[in-house]
């Protein structure tokens, strides 16, 4: 009796036992490195791993299977060494994944420098180009221009002499009247004071010509190229002041409007308009007894003062040209006075007006013809073009 209850308890000993290896097979114990590994696949960077690595991220995933594989098969060894494994590749993947984002645009960038560099070898290219080219047409523009300057004068005395100073003299004085124009018109001053200041410096040259010196000492010392003749200089003095006017003129934009405003007075028929460089020319005469307005004088001059308040991109410049020289200076002073009065009562603008005293110096007769040289005596008003 006691042997067999021995045995019975023996049997239920074992049986429990089978039945508690059992249950553990069953449920075994889970390994930590699994959690973490369901942790670490669960970030945004092994996302981003998965993203932009798949192949590595597939061998993570592979690496987890067999993780669980081996828990599930009782061997949590291997479990783990998997589990660290796969937790391992999905760093890996993250890194391969960045690395590549890093390499695109290290391509790009690159790609955007050679761009850039490509640019910027072209740009040289074409400033070096353009510095060529306008070294060039500075070298054409020098040459032209002194082939439009005329051929140095050579000396001349007697009577030869006296009347290349009286040309000068002339020259000189239209010199003036383009430089005053300009400075109607001009926006910039700077460049019509460089050219008055030449031209102030040939008028007291052309005093002492006039007086009797010969040569400008000072010049002469100065210059290899032999004594400068006084008509020269005078050419010389009106090119630069055309060309202040005429850059004043390109600036202000004028646009052929001298040559629409030559038609409408000459189809007036009052007047017999005329062009020269600075615009257009209205001359009077008999405008004045002694140093007062005539009636005539003063109607016409209304007139031309509503021709410049119609106009007003015009300028007006008032030249009072003598045919005796021992007019006084008051007198025509008070004559230019009272036309810039009456233009700028009938609507010219009083700041663009300007009267010039031109003396006997611009004649339109030989001042030696006795029965003609009165028609020297004349007032002309000139609509600059140009501002």
């Amino acid at each position: 009796m006691t042997g067999r209850l021995d045995a019975s308890a023996i049997a239920g000993a074992l049986w429990i036992a089978s039945a508690v290896v059992a249950g553990c097979a069953t449920n075994p114990i889970r390994v930590p490195s699994l959690d973490e590994v369901e942790r670490v696949r669960a970030t945004d960077a092994s996302q981003e791993g998965a993203r932009g690595a798949p192949e590595v991220f597939a061998r993570a995933e592979q690496e987890r299977h067999f993780a669980e594989a081996a828990h599930g098969a009782g061997d949590d060894v291997a479990a783990k060494l998997h589990a660290e494994r796969a937790i391992a590749a999905y760093g890996h993947a993250l890194v391969v994944a960045r690395l590549a984002v890093a390499l695109a645009q290290q391509a790009d960038a690159q790609h955007a420098l050679d761009d850039a560099t490509g640019q910027e070898q072209s740009l040289e290219a074409s400033r070096s180009g353009l510095e060529t080219e306008a070294t060039e047409l500075a070298e054409r523009a020098r040459i032209a221009g002194e082939r439009l300057l005329p051929a140095a004068s050579e000396a001349a005395t007697g009577d030869r002499a006296a009347a290349r100073l009286a040309a000068a003299r002339s020259l000189a004085i239209e010199a003036k009247l383009l430089c005053g124009a300009a400075r109607l018109v001009a926006a910039d001053a700077t460049s019509v004071a460089g050219a008055e200041a030449e031209l102030s410096t040939l008028e007291a040259d052309l005093g002492r010509w006039r007086q009797g010196a010969k040569r400008r000492a000072d010049r002469d010392a100065a210059t290899d190229a032999g004594p400068v003749e006084p008509i020269d200089e005078a050419g010389a003095a009106r090119a630069h002041c055309l060309d202040v006017l005429t850059r004043a003129r390109r600036a202000g934009g004028e646009d052929g409007r001298a040559d629409s405003l030559l038609t409408e007075l000459a189809a007036s028929g009052t007047w017999s308009p005329v062009r020269d460089e600075r615009g257009v020319i209205v001359t009077l005469r008999g405008a004045f007894r002694g140093v007062e307005l005539s009636d005539e004088g003063q109607a016409t001059l209304k007139a031309l003062g509503q021709v410049a308040a119609a106009h007003p991109g015009f300028a007006v410049q008032v030249v009072l040209h003598d045919a005796q020289p021992d007019v006084p200076v008051d007198s025509n002073a008070k004559r230019a006075q009272a036309m810039v009065k009456a233009l700028v009562a009938a609507g010219a603008p009083a700041p663009r007006v300007k009267a010039e005293l031109a003396g006997t110096l611009a004649p339109v007769v030989d001042p030696a013809e006795r029965a003609f040289r009165a028609r020297n005596e004349r007032v002309d008003v000139v609509f600059v073009a140009g501002g």
